[in-house]
Order: C-alpha cells, then sequence, then structure tokens
C-alpha cells in the first residue's frame, strides 16, 4: 500500500471514529431526554391527577379516622404511586442503536490500528520524500480541522 492510500486510509477511520462517538452521544442524549420527560410527567400526574383523589380519601376518611390520620393516609398513598411511577421510568432500557453505533466505533478503531501498523511499515519511504510527507500532513491537518468546525457550526445550528 502506497503512503497515500494509508494516510487516506487513516483519514477515513478517523472520520469514521468521530462519527460513531458522536451517534453514541447522540442516542445517549435522546434517551435520557425521553427519561426525563417521563419523569416529568410522573410528577405531573403525581401533582394534578392525584389532588382530587387526595381530597376524595381525605373526605371520606375523615369521619372514620379523624383529620390527621387521614392526612397521614393520603400521604402515604401518594409516596407509593409515585415510587411505582419513578421506577417504571428508570426501567426503560437503551435503545437498540447503542450497540450498532458502538460497533462502528469499535470497526473505525481497528481501521486506525492497522492503518497504524501500515505507516510504520513506511517510515523509511516517507523519510526519503519529505515534500509528500508534508504535503500528506498538511491535508489530513486540514480534513481533521474541517470536520471540527463542521461538527462545531452543526452543534450551533441545532
Amino acid at each position: 500500500m502506497r503512503t497515500d492510500e494509508t494516510l487516506d486510509a487513516f483519514q477515513r477511520h478517523l472520520r469514521a471514529l468521530w462519527r460513531a462517538e458522536m451517534l453514541i452521544a447522540q442516542i445517549k442524549l435522546s434517551a435520557l431526554l425521553k427519561k426525563g420527560g417521563l419523569m416529568i410527567f410522573a410528577g405531573l400526574i403525581a401533582v394534578f391527577g392525584l389532588a382530587t383523589l387526595n381530597f376524595a380519601a381525605y373526605r371520606a376518611l375523615t369521619p372514620l379516622w379523624g383529620e390527621v390520620w387521614a392526612l397521614v393516609a393520603v400521604a402515604l398513598g401518594d409516596f407509593v404511586i409515585a415510587g411505582i411511577l419513578i421506577a417504571i421510568a428508570a426501567r426503560s432500557s437503551d435503545t437498540p442503536e447503542i450497540p450498532l453505533a458502538e460497533e462502528l466505533r469499535d470497526q473505525a478503531i481497528a481501521g486506525l490500528e492497522l492503518d497504524a501498523r501500515l505507516a510504520v511499515d513506511e517510515v523509511t519511504g516517507l523519510v526519503r520524500r519529505p515534500i509528500q510527507l508534508a504535503g500528506s500532513a498538511s491535508a489530513i491537518l486540514a480534513s481533521i480541522v474541517t470536520a471540527i468546525l463542521r461538527a462545531r457550526r452543526e452543534n450551533r445550528d441545532d
């Protein structure tokens, strides 16, 4: 394999690694937002939906247990229901896309390792052609900087 091809392959694998890491981060953030939304919804249900039930239970228990014990029973019931909703939200599993994204990341890392081994084999050839080395290195650096700037621009647009 020629030096240019090795450096191009290294660059491709580096881009694939960057994309895989960004994909994993986006999937995890999306799952976190969904789980947070469920928690907020559970809180809203606990506050608004149970307000009427609380009042009805209080009114029903007051003649039997008195005002204080009726309030304690209603409050304990609220805590039990809120705990059940939190447990349901916490059990939601990771999305199936994460293993695929992690596999892409692992493949990119394996490709980078292979390219690094090939580059070590060609070090002597690079030293004999310093002008070509400078041109290839500047192309890789420019690609990396361009990818970083694009990612930042996309993050600002979102």
